[in-house]
């Protein structure tokens, strides 16, 4: 009985398991491929690189979402808010 018990607590535990991981890798390759994509209307660029970027060159930020960066202005891929203009230091 005892064997039993422990067996069925194994096999709820690893389908659980399974079941959360595979829910975590489609949520971060959903996320990854909102950021890193460009939109076909135009051509607006969400992976810039502001490294690259010399001193007082602008670049659009999402407020929310700070991993949002733009190469020109617009709205957020994610919540949909307008990109704030920044320029690099």
């Amino acid at each position: 009985m005892k064997k039993t018990i422990i067996i069925s607590f194994a096999v709820v535990f690893l389908i659980f398991t399974a079941c959360k991981s595979s829910s975590t890798k489609n949520e971060q390759a959903n996320s990854s491929d909102s950021t890193k994509t460009k939109s076909v209307a135009n051509e607006q660029t969400f992976n810039l690189d502001t490294l690259s970027l010399k001193s007082g060159e602008t670049f659009y930020q999402c407020v929310m979402d700070h991993e949002i960066i733009s190469d020109k202005p617009g709205s957020c891929p994610t919540c949909g808010m307008d990109l704030s203009e920044i320029k690099k230091q």
